[in-house]
């Protein structure tokens, strides 16, 4: 079986690694390719969201299954890694891998766990059977909404966790804002379509957990300089990667499908991100809203 993968960045070259480990024959393709040059059996898109499109729109389809191992929303369309794929390749059955993993925990041998997700089981079960192993326990979901949102959303509260952090304020602080956090991805998640108990599983609470409470997270990072004082534009200039959660923020915030949700903690990212809000001025905002039954 020849498994192509798409994007030669940190989490594709895991992805490599593991799917060679599997005996399986993998070729990779890079961003300014063309072509395919050989008949794939199934293509991984390791690419960051906001490029997936163009960089889709210079190939032919394959036409074997595709699966996104990107977590992001589309600035502008609102769109996740799978809808984008189809919007460019109409003929692709699309599924996603998503989960708390690590890259450099992964390459390094350590065990992870992760999930697939394809609307149909059997397309699931293609995708099972090619990443399961015996150091990278896979599951399976039918609800794709459900396991991209919850991959894409937990960037804006990783963002949160760092801020969190860099602020000093404590584990008991850190708890309750992961434990919110998960509150507003839930409803964001599905009022999209996804499944609440999908929220819960390891493309949901999991890497929410993992992202939000680790310097090795992009994310996280960030919102720890952002803390510490250093500017927007300084803190991504020290990623030599994409940081997912600046554009899924915008992307959540304007979107008119969120727009009648509760999601105040994303709210207050958004305007410490882009409306130049204080830190501190939106840590007294969310400590001083209206309380009422936990939800």
């Amino acid at each position: 079986m020849k498994i192509g993968i798409l994007g030669q960045g940190r989490w594709g070259i895991t992805i490599k690694k593991l799917l060679e480990e599997n005996n399986y024959e993998v070729l990779g393709f890079h961003h300014t390719d063309t072509s395919w040059g050989a008949k794939l059996d199934c293509l991984c898109v390791a690419l960051p969201v906001q490029h997936i499109r163009e960089t889709l729109f210079r190939f032919p389809s394959p036409r074997c299954p595709v699966i996104s191992l990107s977590k992001g929303l589309e600035i502008g369309t609102g769109k996740r890694a799978s809808e984008i794929i189809k919007d460019v390749w109409k003929d692709a059955i699309v599924g996603a891998l998503s989960g708390p993993n690590f890259s450099e925990e992964i390459l390094a041998g350590l065990p992870a766990a992760s999930v697939v997700a394809a609307e149909e089981v059997n397309l699931g079960k293609f995708f099972q059977n090619i990443f399961h192993s015996k150091r990278f326990r896979v599951y399976r979901s039918t609800d794709l909404v459900g396991v991209e949102l919850g991959g894409a959303l937990k960037n804006i509260y990783a963002i949160a966790g760092g801020l969190c952090y860099g602020l000093k304020l404590g584990e008991n602080a850190h708890a309750s804002l992961l434990t919110r956090s998960l509150s507003e991805m839930t409803r964001l998640g599905t009022a999209a379509g996804g499944k609440t108990e999908t929220f819960f599983g390891l493309s949901g609470v999991g890497d929410l957990l993992l992202t939000a409470s680790s310097m090795k997270s992009r994310n996280f990072r960030l919102g720890a300089r952002l803390a510490s004082g250093v500017s927007l534009n300084e803190a991504t200039a020290m990623e030599p990667t994409v940081i997912e959660g600046l554009p899924t923020t915008i992307s959540v915030y304007k979107s008119r499908l969120f727009a009648q949700q509760k999601k105040p903690i994303a709210d207050e990212i958004y305007r410490i991100l882009y409306e130049n809000k204080k830190i501190h001025e939106s840590v007294v905002d969310l400590l001083e809203r209206r309380v009422g039954e936990e939800d």
